[in-house]
Parts: C-alpha cells; sequence; structure tokens
C-alpha cells in the first residue's frame, strides 16, 4: 500500500511522462492523488522538487552495484570483455523491465528542449557518465592489450554505446506500452552488436 507521498511520486510521474512537465500543475496532481493541493507542501515543497526525487530514483536505478562489472583494472573479467558487458546488460536490463523507468526515460526525451534542468540532466547522466564510463573500459583493454593499440577508447565508447541508445529511443517512439518481448529483443540486439564491435577490435 503506498502512502500518499508514493502516490504523489507515481502520479506526478504519469502525468509529467505524458503530457510534459511544463503542462501539469500541482493542483492537476493533488486531484489526481485526491488530496488537497496545499497537502502536497507536507511532501515536496515545490512541483520542482518532484521532478529532482524522479531523477534522483532513476539516478540510483543506473548505479550498477554488482562488484563483477566495478571499472577496475585488476578485475579478471576484464580479460573476457563480453562477459563483462553481459553481467552489465542483465543489470541495466533489469533496471529497464521496470515501467517506471521507462516513464522517466519518456519523461526526459518529452521535456529536455524545454527545460534547463532536464536537459543537464540527460546530458549528464544519459550522455556523459556513461560514455566516460565505457571510454574508461575501452581504455583499460587497451592498455591490457585485449583491444589492438590503435584502437580509439574514446570513438569505440560511442559506436558501443549508441546502438543501444537508439534501439530505446526507437522503441519509446513505437509504444506508449512497451511489450515484454519487445524489450528482450532490444537485449540480444544489444548483446550481438557489443560481441561484432569488441570482436572487430579484439586481440586475436
Amino acid at each position: 500500500m503506498m502512502n500518499t507521498k508514493e502516490k504523489i511520486f507515481e502520479v506526478s510521474l504519469d502525468l509529467f511522462s505524458k503530457k510534459g512537465y511544463d503542462s501539469v500543475s500541482l493542483r492537476e496532481i493533488a486531484e489526481e492523488v485526491g488530496i488537497k493541493k496545499s497537502s502536497i507542501y507536507s511532501h515536496y515543497p515545490s512541483k520542482e522538487a518532484i521532478l529532482m526525487d524522479i531523477f534522483d530514483y532513476f539516478t540510483g536505478r543506473f548505479d550498477i552495484g554488482d562488484e563483477d562489472i566495478q571499472l577496475n583494472e585488476n578485475n579478471p573479467l576484464l580479460e573476457n570483455p563480453e562477459i563483462f558487458y553481459h553481467k552489465g546488460s542483465e543489470a541495466i536490463k533489469n533496471m529497464i523491465f521496470e515501467k517506471k523507468n521507462l516513464k522517466i526515460f519518456k519523461l526526459i526525451l518529452i521535456q529536455m528542449h524545454h527545460s534547463e534542468t532536464i536537459r543537464s540532466f540527460f546530458e549528464n547522466e544519459i550522455l556523459t557518465v556513461p560514455l566516460e564510463f565505457w571510454k574508461g573500459l575501452f581504455s583499460i583493454l587497451k592498455q591490457k592489450g585485449v583491444i589492438k593499440k590503435d584502437s580509439n577508447p574514446e570513438l569505440l565508447a560511442k559506436q558501443y554505446y549508441s546502438f543501444p541508445i537508439y534501439l530505446l529511443l526507437e522503441m519509446c517512439s513505437k509504444y506508449d506500452d512497451i511489450p515484454q518481448e519487445v524489450l528482450e529483443d532490444f537485449f540480444d540486439q544489444a548483446e550481438q552488436h557489443a560481441k561484432f564491435l569488441f570482436d572487430s577490435v579484439k586481440v586475436k
């Protein structure tokens, strides 16, 4: 059973992802929750505070805590990047399968050109941070001699990361509620692409 703050969070996310952040008022959120507008202030000081809570939740879900997939040059799994990627893929897969997270991603896509806060969040959390992680991974693989010496870690990171982002954009553009089989196919394609990319630069 959700408490009032949780209901405000869920209703706000649902409305924001369907109508856009700017188009939703606190009064509308309160009506959907079944409370007075003034009651929202007992839980959130502003509409933006709700948005930041949503972003904090989303960022937390992207934090991969499995020690096996931490970026450490002494990690033995880095000798076999396909296994490293697969573990990371499974962690992300579990996150993406939550409808709440897909709603947040749609909210970001809808609103990022209308809100500096959302645009900055997209640029940092969706683009910069993951790309830096994968650039670091390819740099370590290059140093360890797992991939070719003439490999460009930054370019590989962009090539690697852009394909799953494209697939995610494609799914969000086609479906309001993404079918389970489509999500499964998303990860199959993403792993096939990762294997192709790794095979093209791996030292034989």
